[in-house]
């Protein structure tokens, strides 16, 4: 028999039209992209205040973030 997880210990997430609403609520352009890299990248807040200028390949159109939890570097792949 599978054990039950109480709702209470899930965490909650936004649904994909709650994330829409709030990257247009963002009343300037760094704020709408740091929701949206937060978002769509499901990263870590500490995750996206350590990103850098060099972390942005424009050319390429990824973002190199470093995962703090297993130490690895992910490549974002940024997409409209």
């Amino acid at each position: 028999m599978a054990q039950v997880t109480p709702i209470r210990d899930l965490k909650g997430y936004l649904e994909p039209v709650q994330v829409e609403r709030l990257i247009a609520a963002a009343k300037n352009p760094r704020d709408k992209a740091f929701v949206s890299v937060l978002a769509k990248g499901g990263i870590r807040i500490s995750e996206a205040i350590q990103l850098k200028e060099s972390d942005i390949d424009s050319e390429r159109e990824t973002l190199t973030i470093v995962h703090l939890k297993e130490r690895l570097k992910l490549i974002l792949i940024l997409t409209s």
